[in-house]
């Protein structure tokens, strides 16, 4: 059964102290920064949006906490559903869950903190992200505070206003924690108040929080990804020929050092340069199949593995199912040896005895028997031996025609019955049950197959009496 949803009515702020006011006051706080990883709040009461969602960046903006107060204006007194999302470019990057009631003439405060342990993180049923782990949505109102006259802080403490400083703290007074510092790009506070961002040798950025790198000076690079020390290598050494650890030793090559840049000079027998990638010296092997005697000639063949062999190409082996059959390497294993002209092997023909045949296997195989045929030895090799059109095989492999006190005949696969012994007949013409009718005693088959006897009479003898 659905529950009964109280009439609500949404304000810009709480009642004032003194009325008479059933109504719960949302206060939306969070430690994101602003506008790197926050830019908007919205805040949704039993899934629709109340009111035009609160900007915290432009000309418009407004600092954190932000305030809704939502009204009770008739039903009952819950639950609502409050849910407070943060939004960065339009996209939610977290949320909070509160189940909760009114209480009658009380203006209770609920503080919805947006964490930056719940970023992208999603609860399910009624649970809601509470520092990095999901617990229960539901709020005893009986816990809330009521509203006391100012919009509370995050913290719960006071404030005296000073000039606002990078150090974590909310010195102004103003809601907001360091926001005339931007930790994510400046050099002198770069991810944390007084990390300052300037590394030896090298011009750097803060981005994101992170003192990056983003430039050596001439002659110089950053070999050990250590952006504190800065760019500690000298490039102009023979440890370090133009980058870091190019010692200028290359596999299969003999190497040059030419304007701080290792080069190949020359390949060893048997090896090639085909990447034009001097890092990794002569990789290729000339005797393998992608490199069979010269850079990128490969060696391939149709249904077939390939091999190089000093420096030519040559089939080695045939897919299963295939075979060379022209023994031209050329063409590969161009042969399928599912075909009834080349069943497992070279010019090896399928055909069998009264039957269709199939080698869809590789092996030949009866596919169908011809008709009044059957293959009933299981034998491929005699195809289908048998004639299906006799009194021990009639119409089916051991399908005997033998009826029962008569003499059956088998034709085009069709038993039936010849001729009964004397005194007895197939009146019902069942060659299944043979010549199932005594006619000496038969009542209604009296002396032959359908003499009934009239009413009063027997039959004896064969006779009616």
């Amino acid at each position: 059964m659905k529950r009964s949803a109280p009439a609500l009515l949404l304000v810009a702020l709480c009642a004032c102290a003194g009325d008479e006011v059933t109504e719960i006051l949302v206060v939306v706080d969070s430690n994101l920064s602003v506008p790197g990883e926050l830019d908007a709040v919205r805040v949704e009461v039993d899934g629709v949006a109340m009111g035009a969602t609160g900007q915290l960046t432009g000309s418009r903006a407004e600092p954190l906490p932000r305030t809704v107060g939502i009204v009770h204006a008739g039903g009952s007194l819950g639950p609502i559903d409050v849910r407070a999302v943060g939004l960065s470019r339009g996209a939610e990057v977290v949320e909070r869950r509160a189940s909760t009631h009114f209480r009658t003439g009380k203006t209770l405060v609920l503080t919805m903190y947006l964490s930056r342990s719940c970023l992208h993180t999603t609860c399910s049923g009624e649970q809601t992200c509470v520092d990095g782990s999901c617990r229960s949505a539901v709020v005893d109102p009986d816990t809330l505070p009521e509203w006391s006259g100012h919009v509370p802080r995050a913290d719960g403490g006071s404030c005296v206003a000073v000039d606002e400083r990078c150090n974590g703290l909310d010195d102004d007074c103003d809601g907001a924690v360091d926001e005339d510092f931007d930790l994510d790009s400046d050099l002198l506070n770069c991810g944390a108040c007084g990390a300052v961002c300037s590394p030896d040798n090298a011009t750097a950025a803060c981005s994101g929080g992170t003192c990056t790198l983003t430039g050596c000076d001439a002659g110089f690079d950053d070999c050990n990804g250590d952006p504190d020390d800065g760019c500690e290598t000298d490039l102009t050494s023979t440890e370090s020929c133009g980058a870091c650890g190019m010692t200028c030793e290359l596999e299969h090559a003999t190497a040059t050092c030419a304007d701080g840049a290792c080069a190949v000079d020359a390949c060893e027998a048997g090896f090639d340069d085909c990447n034009a990638d001097a890092a990794d010296g002569c990789e290729a092997a000339l005797d393998a199949v992608e490199h069979c005697g010269a850079c990128d000639n490969a060696c391939a063949y149709t249904n077939a593995t390939a091999a190089c062999t000093d420096g030519a190409c040559a089939l080695e082996a045939c897919d299963a199912g295939f075979d060379d059959c022209d023994t031209d390497d050329a063409t590969g294993c161009e042969q399928a040896l599912t075909t009834l002209a080349h069943c497992g092997a070279c010019d090896t023909p399928c055909a069998l005895d009264h039957a269709t045949a199939t080698c869809d296997t590789g092996t030949c195989a009866v596919e169908s028997c011809d008709a009044l045929f059957g293959d009933c030895n299981g034998n491929p090799a005699d195809g289908c031996e048998r004639s299906l059109d006799t009194l021990s095989d009639c119409g089916g492999c051991g399908a005997g025609c033998n009826p029962a006190r008569g003499t059956g005949v088998c034709t085009a696969g069709v038993c039936s019955v010849a001729s009964c012994e004397d005194r007895w007949g197939d009146c019902n013409t069942d060659p299944s049950d043979g010549c199932e009718t005594n006619l000496r005693n038969s009542d209604m088959h009296c002396g032959s197959c359908g003499h009934a006897c009239a009413a009063g009479e027997s039959c004896g003898g064969g006779t009616c009496n």
